[in-house]
Parts: C-alpha cells; structure tokens; sequence
C-alpha cells in the first residue's frame, strides 16, 4: 500500500508537518489505545467526511466527556481516511499536503499561545477533516453555502470562503497567484458543486483598518478586492488576537507597538473603539482583471 492509503505514525506525523516539539506527544496519541470517547469521534468525522453540513454536534456529555485530546487522538488516526479521500477525488497530493500542514501549524500556534501541547481550535480543523477546505497557495477556500444574505448569490449556490492561514503577509502577487487557482481546482474536483463567487469575513476588512492603511498596503490592497455587503459585526478580541496572538483585554499596555498594524490595532482601542469583523464578495471569472490590477498596484 502506498502513502496515500496507509501511513505509519511517523509518516502521519510527518504529512501533518507536526513541529519537531510536538512530535513526542503526538505520536503518543497515536500509539495508545483507542478509547470510546476516540470512537466516538472517529465516528462523527467518518459520517461528515465529503458531507457539506458544516455544523459541529455536541458530542461530549457529563457521563460521556470528550476532551481536547480525544479529538487530536482521533484526528490524527483519520488522516488514511481524508488522504485516501483526497486521492480519490484527484486531488494532487502537494495540496493535501498543504491543506492538512493546517493541523501542525494550529499546533505550534497552541505551543506558542499557551506553552503546552494541544490544540485548542481544534473545532475549525472539522472543516480539514471533512474535506471542506483546501489551501491554495497563500489562502483557504472553504466550499460552502451562504449563512447570510449576500447581494446576486442564492441561498442554495455554492460559494469558497476565503480564510487567512498564519504563513506571513499578503503581497499582491501572493494572493492573486491564489486567487488564479480557486476556480479551476474546485471546478475540476468538485463539478457537483459549481461556484462563481468568493466570500470573506475577517477584521481585515473593517473599514476602520484601511482607512487607516497605506492604500498600497498589501491588507489594503487586499481588502480593496471585496465588495462590502452587510453590517460588520463588533467583535472585540478578533483584531487582538490575530495581531499578538492572545484574546485578553487586560494589560494592552504590555503588548508591542513596533509595527503600524501592532499600532492601529492599539491605538484604537485605547481611543474607546472596537474592532469589526467585515464582510465582502468577488465574482470568481473576475480573476484575470483583478490578478492585472494587483500586478499593476
């Protein structure tokens, strides 16, 4: 049997791209024995794998817990399962590669926030493991349909939902070089489910952030391809979060303000403000135009 349909644990780790100082703890998982609360969700990720329900069941109970390590420990045994699903759709394994490096990299972010082993946004991995999202290049596109209204898509259309993984900025040629990508891989590998727009939803598109950007800033740039729909919504820590990594509001002071993201993010904040996630559209055969304008920005 080849990679793609059977892996040792180290070959799993390795697929996983699991950082060198988590190595030892997850192969752990890997070698104890499975428990019912891993069989549980083993279960649970079988039944949603290709499946385009996005919800996340409850499934722990107060006689039945499930902890945080259960759901590693089960990940971690289901990689075989999304590989081999991979592979049958024709997906090239470099993007599987890439899509699941998701799982280590959430990893090391965990190791880094909270200085221990574990993972504790876990949940978003569902979507991985469900064969929902694929990393193309610099970004994510989540295949899914619309929870909210946006302007000329249908609620039954099928739209990619572009997310922001933690590999740097976001020069221009970067995304457009992603952006040029989306369309055809998604048309190719999933034919059943035809898509034509893009959709964002991230602080980096409030208003509030742009305005006070450079407009050649790559996140200016960035949020200037998006059309705006709806009201963004407050979400105070977001901002907070995805700059410095902590979802604390207390002791702001101590943070760093070396940078004018680090700056802007502080600064307003300190002026009795609060942060918004924005949202925002692009028509997918409008790549060719947009991947000249960034060239030419």
């Amino acid at each position: 049997m080849t990679l793609r349909t059977a892996m040792s644990p180290d070959q799993t780790l390795e697929y996983l791209n699991i950082a060198p100082e988590d190595r030892a703890e997850a192969l752990a998982l890997l070698q104890n024995p499975v428990t019912p609360a891993v069989e549980a969700v083993l279960a649970h990720l079988a039944a949603r794998l290709g499946s385009s329900d996005d919800s996340l069941p409850e499934l722990s109970s107060p006689e039945a817990p499930i902890t945080e390590l259960d759901w590693l420990t089960a990940m971690l045994h289901f990689v075989p399962e999304i590989v081999a699903w991979h592979s049958e759709r024709g997906i090239p394994e470099t993007t599987s590669r890439e899509t699941l490096a998701d799982f280590g990299r959430n990893m090391a972010i965990n190791r880094r926030v909270h200085q221990r082993f574990g993972m504790d946004t876990y949940k978003w991995l569902n979507h991985v493991f469900a064969g929902r999202i694929y990393q193309l290049g610099r970004l994510q596109y989540l295949i899914h349909q619309p929870a909210a209204q946006i302007p000329g898509v249908g609620s039954d259309e099928w739209i990619l939902g572009i997310h922001i993984p933690e590999d740097g900025g976001l020069p221009a040629d970067a995304v457009a070089h992603s952006l040029s990508l989306a369309a055809p891989f998604f048309a190719k590998h999933f034919p059943e489910k035809p898509v034509r727009t893009a959709n964002c939803e991230s602080w980096l598109l409030d208003p509030y952030l742009s305005s006070h950007l450079a407009p050649a800033s790559n996140i200016a740039t960035f949020a200037a391809l998006f059309t705006p729909y709806g009201e963004p919504r407050t979400e105070p820590t977001d901002a907070v979060y995805f700059t410095f990594r902590t979802r604390s509001m207390e002791n702001l002071t101590s943070l760093p303000r070396t940078t004018a993201l680090q700056q802007i993010v502080l600064n307003r904040i300190d002026g009795g403000g609060a942060w918004q996630l924005g949202f925002g559209s692009l028509t997918l055969h409008e790549k060719r135009a947009l991947e000249h304008r960034l060239s030419c920005d």
